[in-house]
C-alpha cells in the first residue's frame, strides 16, 4: 500500500511537493498551482485500483465540482471541449473523476500534465481562449515577422514529446556561451498559468533556455499570477508596446552576452 515514504522517495528533487495524508493510502498533492480564487489544485495520489504497479492522480471529482458554480457542461460542444481536453493530455474520466495513471518514475512529470489539465478545464468559462484568437497574438505575430525574423525563430516551438508544453517563439543560442530565448505572449490569466507550468516543467528537465515574457497587459493578471510570472520569467515586458521599443536592444545583448 502506498504511504508517505513511499511518495517522499519519488520527490528527492522536488522539494516543492508535499503530501497530506487524507485516508489510508490516499494522499492530496500539496503543489504551487492555484485556481482564480486563491484555492489549491485538488489532486490527490493513491496506487491504482487495477495495476497496483501504478500510480493514480485524479482530482477525485473535486474539478468539475469547482467549475459548475459558474460554469455548466450544458451543451455537446461544451461536452466536446471537455472531453477532448482530457483525452488531448492522455487522462481519462469516470464519472466525474478526471485521473491519469502513471509509473512511479514518472510521477514529478505526471503532476505537471495533470495540472495542465486542470488549469485547461477551470478556463473552460472563457472558451475564447481556444475558439477566438486575440488580436494581440496577431499584432505580436506580425512584430516578429517584421522586426525579428533575422534571429531565425520558430513558432510554436515544442522543446519536449509533450505536445502541450508549446513555446509560443523560440530563438536559437547564437553562440555556445549563450541560452536560447523561449518567448511567450501572455494576455490573461490561463495563458499566465500555462507559461508558469511550461517553465517549471522546461526547468525540471534541465532544458537550458531563458525565458521572456511579453504581456497584453501586465496590470490585468491577478496578483497572484503577477508574482508567480514574476518569480517565474527570466525578463518581462508589460506591454507589447515596450517590447516593441525596447525587445530587439534587449535580445541582441541577450544573445550576445
Amino acid at each position: 500500500m502506498l504511504d508517505l515514504q513511499g511518495l517522499e522517495s519519488l520527490i528527492t528533487e522536488f522539494k516543492t511537493l508535499q503530501f497530506r495524508e487524507k485516508r489510508l493510502g490516499l494522499f492530496k498533492i500539496l503543489v504551487p498551482f492555484f485556481y482564480e480564487d486563491g484555492d489549491m489544485y485538488d489532486l490527490f495520489v493513491e496506487e491504482c485500483p487495477c495495476n497496483t504497479s501504478l500510480l493514480r492522480i485524479s482530482d477525485h471529482g473535486l474539478t468539475l465540482m469547482k467549475l459548475s458554480y459558474n460554469f455548466d457542461i450544458d451543451t455537446p460542444r461544451k461536452k466536446e471541449i471537455l472531453e477532448s481536453t482530457i483525452s488531448q493530455n492522455h487522462c481519462l474520466i469516470d464519472n466525474g473523476m478526471i485521473y491519469l495513471d502513471v509509473y512511479p518514475q514518472q510521477f514529478v512529470m505526471g503532476i505537471y500534465q495533470f495540472a495542465q489539465v486542470i488549469s485547461k478545464i477551470n478556463a473552460m468559462d472563457m472558451l475564447s481562449y481556444d475558439i477566438v484568437q486575440s488580436l494581440f497574438y496577431e499584432s505580436l505575430n506580425s512584430y516578429m515577422q517584421e522586426s525579428l525574423k533575422q534571429y531565425d525563430y520558430a513558432k510554436d516551438f515544442r522543446p519536449t514529446k509533450d505536445n502541450q508544453l508549446v513555446v509560443d517563439y523560440h530563438i536559437p543560442a547564437h553562440t555556445n556561451g549563450t541560452k536560447p530565448l523561449f518567448i511567450f505572449g501572455v494576455n490573461e490569466n490561463t495563458k499566465a498559468s500555462r507559461v508558469v507550468i511550461s517553465c517549471l516543467s522546461f526547468q525540471k528537465q534541465k532544458i537550458p533556455f531563458r525565458s521572456l515574457i511579453v504581456h497584453e497587459d501586465f496590470d490585468s493578471l491577478s496578483s497572484f499570477n503577477r508574482n508567480q510570472i514574476t518569480n517565474t520569467a527570466d525578463k518581462q515586458f508589460t506591454s507589447l508596446d515596450d517590447f516593441r521599443t525596447e525587445g530587439i536592444d534587449y535580445i541582441s545583448r541577450e544573445l550576445a552576452s
